[in-house]
């Protein structure tokens, strides 16, 4: 798994009957009905937000606007319910079904582990959506492998939600359906920098193939109001989406700038970023990335970002450098890493004054000793091994000394690794690890001066970034974490510069959303957090449009929640408080 924000679950049971830390939280829906000036509900709708991720799943039937028409639906059999394969939907209105118009269901699939409730094998109005069969194949043929283009609704046969009046969460003779027309995506540009284009060729994007994007963007505009059991916090906004292409070695995202101006180009409201680096980043604000962000705020785009989830993944050292004092650090290393051969790690110490120039000493895992090196850039040879180093210095004058090891013949550079540092001047140093899986934990590590603190990945630590800690809500993975505290990999502490890393929390952990093939899910890490706090500022910006990024965290950084596990706030794990959606759209109308 890249460095998406996405934690995985591992959870050793097939299904919970109901959920055994409590009440299950579906942290998406409101519990109170908001307004716009104009009176319609407040839903997002008219804003864009761009999100720079793995990509979405476009065929989604979450991801469909519900703008198709209004339509009967007949009960051929007069059992007076929904019969799939014999009742139908009347589309040319003359009161009677036709061999084309006969309904089905598409189930979507559950993978919460029962924590949505009970799923049947008939419609369920809350989970499931209907689909004209007309063909009468059994199946829902849709895309361009079954013949459909840009121009049919819901890129296949047509799909429908029911509206279920009564809420007995099925479809009454008397209730009506409404099909899905208008996909909510405006445009996808491609790992391969190919744009695809709402009512040009949507239809033809590529695959979300590890379905982050698709979580992410579930969160934010996923399903319909008041319809589905969930949905997104602004399910009538709209999105586009920048797809990330990684590199195997550091940098490994080189094309930030060209994914960014994408965005801005598509004219998005809210840039998201879906993605931290860590490995021979700065982390300081000093990057043409972060610089670029910092134009995108002052011209009045919002720009949020996950905080990481590099907290506990033994990444990441800090420690007090003594003037000539020698200090050992080391690195241990595993053969296989995610899956693959551990070709190559890579190190980067970080500090603040550009005058210090700090020696270091290499030790390879056969014994091999390097020389001192504290200046340049260069590759050297040391017992069986690769090394190369670099020092340098960013325009804010922080000095990265950075490390790449590999074995000749790409072998594995498994084995410790030793740093013996020297310091002519007192100095506070940071010192990061990652390896070719890009991985936030499980992969290389350090053995000993282990911190949490100051782990917000790149480019959230822009200066301009709302960067979005996370926290649980429905249950724990581990024995550290518990309901309603900061989840355990959750980035946080001051960033190099001295700023408060995380400035907000909002729900992160286990947290529900979507994945691809017609899945609901459980979406967990900063991936998760940030878009809850997208979601809010879309349904802000509904409400008043043109506010700029200083009105909007004024506004929800006055409005969250302080209790217990924030602690009095302001402060470098928890920011300014936990999202507080309502209280948030109430101070809103307060103010304006």
């Amino acid at each position: 798994m890249k460095k998406l924000f996405l934690v995985l679950l591992f959870i050793p049971i097939a299904s919970f009957a109901q959920n055994p830390f409590g009440e299950t939280i579906i942290t998406t829906k409101l519990n109170e009905v908001f307004y716009d000036k104009d009176g319609n509900v407040l839903t997002g709708k008219g804003i864009i937000v761009g999100d720079v991720d793995s990509g979405v799943d476009v065929f989604h039937p979450m991801f469909f606007f519900a703008d198709g028409g209004e339509y009967d639906w007949i009960d051929v059999n007069g059992d007076g319910k929904l019969t799939p394969g014999v009742d139908g939907v009347d589309l040319n209105g003359n009161g009677k079904i036709e061999e084309n118009e006969t309904l089905r269901t598409l189930k979507m699939k559950d993978e919460t582990f029962g924590l949505l409730g009970s799923t049947s094998a008939g419609f369920q109005p809350d989970k499931d959506f209907l689909y004209n069969d007309k063909n009468n194949n059994g199946r829902r043929d849709y895309g361009p492998r079954s013949g459909y283009t840009e121009n049919d609704a819901s890129y296949g046969e047509l799909l429908f939600i029911a509206i279920d009046v009564n809420g007995n969460n099925r479809l009454d003779v008397d209730e009506k359906i409404i099909a899905l027309k208008t996909s909510k995506i405006r445009s996808v540009r491609e790992k391969s920098g190919n744009i695809r284009r709402r009512g040009i060729d949507l239809i033809h994007t590529e695959p979300d193939s590890v379905g982050h994007g698709t979580g992410v963007a579930g969160i934010v505009m996923g399903g319909h109001y008041g319809v589905q059991k969930i949905h997104g916090i602004a399910p009538d906004a709209e999105m586009v989406f920048a797809n990330i292409h990684y590199e195997y070695t550091p940098p490994f995202v080189r094309n930030f700038p060209d994914l960014f101006q994408f965005i801005a180009d598509e004219k998005a409201d809210i840039l998201l970023i879906e993605d931290g680096e860590w490995g021979w980043e700065f982390l300081d604000g000093s990057t043409v990335e972060e610089q670029m962000l910092n134009e995108f705020v002052r011209n009045g785009m919002t720009v949020i970002g996950g905080a990481g989830n590099l907290a506990s993944g033994n990444m990441h050292i800090k420690d007090t450098l003594r003037a000539g004092e020698s200090r050992e650090y080391s690195i241990s290393c595993p053969e296989i890493t995610s899956g693959k051969i551990n070709d190559g790690v890579f190190t980067s110490f970080i500090w603040t004054e550009e005058s210090n120039d700090i020696t270091f000493v290499i030790e390879t895992p056969d014994g091999s000793k390097s020389s001192p090196v504290k200046a340049g850039s260069n590759f050297t040879r040391v017992g069986d091994y690769n090394i190369f180093y670099s020092r340098d210095v960013s325009t804010k004058g922080n000095v990265m000394f950075r490390f790449g090891f590999s074995q000749k013949d790409s072998a594995s550079v498994e084995g410790e690794w030793k740093f013996s540092v020297t310091s002519p001047t007192n100095q506070i140093i940071n010192g990061y690890v990652v390896d070719v899986s890009q991985g936030w934990e499980g992969n290389s590590f350090w053995t000993s001066h282990l911190t949490d603190e100051t782990t917000v990945t790149f480019p959230s630590t822009g200066d301009s970034v709302m960067a979005v800690a996370a926290y649980t809500v429905n249950f724990p993975f581990t024995f550290e974490d518990e309901i309603g505290g900061l989840s355990y990999y959750s980035g946080r502490g001051y960033n190099i510069t001295g700023k408060i890393g995380p400035e907000i929390t909002a729900p992160g952990h286990t947290t529900f959303s979507l994945a691809p093939n017609n899945s609901y899910t459980l979406f967990s890490g900063t991936s998760a957090a940030a878009p809850h706090v997208v979601g809010a500022v879309c349904l802000m910006l509904q409400y008043k449009p043109g506010m700029n990024q200083s009105q909007l965290k004024e506004i929800l950084f006055s409005s969250t929640t302080k209790d217990e596990f924030t602690g009095s706030v302001p402060n470098p794990d928890w920011g300014w408080g936990k999202l507080n959606i309502e209280a948030a759209i109430k101070k809103l109308k307060e103010v304006y």
